[in-house]
């Protein structure tokens, strides 16, 4: 009986997924039995077969397209026996120490909760990865900065302890679930094609009872942004695609008044104030950061076009995007 069943969705970050392998290879704990397996979205660039040959007892799996993390997560799955699943970034690099603990707190827990850790990038700076679910008056980064300064009533505190924090949700980049959780959740929600799945299966899991927990004892660390920011036209992708899986989450979890006002608000924020930053990245194109920037303005442009005639916030990346 295999314990853990490790999965890793991938998109042409074979750099990092080469050190996140590395430290899953080196891991021979008698203390619990794992296996490993790894979604390749389509990378297309002839490397996976490389990567099978150098790590021959973990599973690579092909998929038919870059069909998001969550369609890559929920694949994986369907390749692995292990009671608990553990979902990691290929930017991540973990121990057999932060594995243990992981794994026996997930199963002191009741059913549908899920666990994380802390999590520190290569330079030792501290991430946080996990928050409180979108309301009307944290949709932005200005406008959570608002609230900190007092013009309104900020956020209510994360509640903790000495060992553990108990936020609303917690990032994708590591979530430990048993398999049976999962299952009764249905998997991670396909719509989205990218970012907010992991808020959504907080969300999904906190509404049947269970709990969110992030371990203090525990770290692993992850340098964010090994696939998503391979090369300006991907980050300009991602960046539009955060914006997007805003919309989608909003559409699944607030209804009526709330939700048209946050739709509304999100529409007029990404662009209006969008569209200065987006001419300057157009003049200055040569610099990355910037084009990104005008690049992803345009990507989010197009999105609104097609949302005026069509019946869904679905970005259409998502595998579960209305075929015409």
């Amino acid at each position: 009986m295999t314990d853990l069943s490790i999965i890793i969705v991938n998109f042409r970050g074979w750099t990092r997924l080469s050190q996140c392998l590395d430290s899953l290879a080196n891991i021979d704990d008698s203390r619990f039995s794992f296996e490993v397996v790894i979604v390749d979205n389509n990378s297309n660039d002839g490397l996976i077969d490389l990567f099978q040959e150098r790590f021959p007892t973990f599973l690579f799996v092909k998929n038919s397209g870059n069909n998001g993390f969550s369609n890559g997560c929920n694949l994986g799955v369907k390749y692995t026996i292990g009671d608990c699943l553990l979902f990691l970034n290929p930017d991540t690099v973990i121990t057999a120490d932060a594995i243990f603990v992981l794994l026996d707190e997930i199963r002191r827990r009741k059913l549908f909760s899920i666990v994380s850790c802390r999590q520190v990038r290569e330079d030792g700076s501290h991430e946080r990865p996990y928050g409180h679910f979108p309301t009307p008056l944290t949709l932005t980064g200005w406008l959570r900065g608002l609230g900190k300064i007092g013009l309104w009533k900020p956020l209510k505190n994360v509640s903790e302890t000495d060992d553990f924090i108990y936020p609303e949700w917690v990032s994708g980049s590591v979530i430990m679930i048993l398999r049976d959780s999962l299952n009764a959740l249905a998997g991670w929600d396909e719509d989205y094609w990218m970012y907010f799945e992991d808020v959504d299966l907080c969300k999904r899991a906190g509404m049947l009872g269970g709990e969110i927990v992030l371990i203090k004892r525990c770290c692993v660390e992850h340098n964010h942004g090994g696939s998503s920011r391979i090369n300006r036209k991907v980050t300009a992708l991602t960046k539009s695609e955060v914006n997007i899986s805003r919309h989608v989450y909003i559409s699944k979890h607030e209804v009526g008044f709330k939700a048209s006002m946050m739709h509304l608000f999100l529409v007029i924020n990404n662009l209006l104030f969008g569209f200065i930053p987006a001419l300057i990245g157009l003049s200055l194109f040569f610099v990355n950061g910037l084009f990104a920037t005008a690049n992803s303005y345009f990507r989010l442009t197009g999105y609104y076009t097609r949302r005026l005639t069509s019946p869904t916030w679905l970005s259409h990346r998502s595998i579960n995007y209305p075929k015409i």
